[in-house]
């Protein structure tokens, strides 16, 4: 199953997410990360704080969303955005139709506050993604797998 997990610029908060699952996930699924307006470089502070959680960091760069609709493409089951700037995208034409879920983390801080945030958003997206890849994937019909990744969303949405 191959996941896609977008925000705004693909620089830190969905590098984050991709580099959980590739630890969580233990190889079973497929992770990817893009941004609506991809940055230049990663953030370095979030790099160096997934190192120093043992999380991946090898290959995780900002990447667009175009990449991910060409010909040739991995086909998506899942996409997950993760900010306020993406959940209002409509992900219908998308090809394979994957499910969408927004989970909103928010990631505005920066300055002194920055390394409070990339800790607050690295355990809510573990907490989140352990019990995303702990849901029996061959078993759940499409309605029920929305309904429970729904669930992970915070009740104030």
């Amino acid at each position: 199953m191959n996941v896609l997990f977008i925000c705004r610029d693909n620089c830190a908060l969905s590098l984050m997410a991709e580099s959980i699952l590739r630890t969580v996930g233990q190889g079973r699924f497929g992770t990817f990360s893009a941004g609506f307006v991809p940055g230049v470089v990663a953030n370095a502070e979030v790099l160096e704080f997934l190192a120093g959680h043992h999380m991946p960091t090898a290959g995780l760069y900002p990447k667009g969303l175009a990449r991910f609709c060409a010909a040739g493409a991995p086909r998506m089951d899942f996409i997950i955005t993760l900010g306020d700037g993406a959940s209002g995208e409509d992900f219908v034409d998308w090809p394979g139709t994957p499910f969408v879920a927004h989970w909103n983390v928010p990631d505005d801080e920066e300055g002194d506050a920055a390394e409070a945030t990339h800790r607050d958003n690295f355990w809510t997206l573990m907490r989140r993604i352990k019990i995303f890849t702990s849901l029996p994937q061959g078993t759940l019909n499409r309605r029920l797998l929305q309904r429970r990744a729904l669930e992970l969303r915070p009740s104030y949405l």
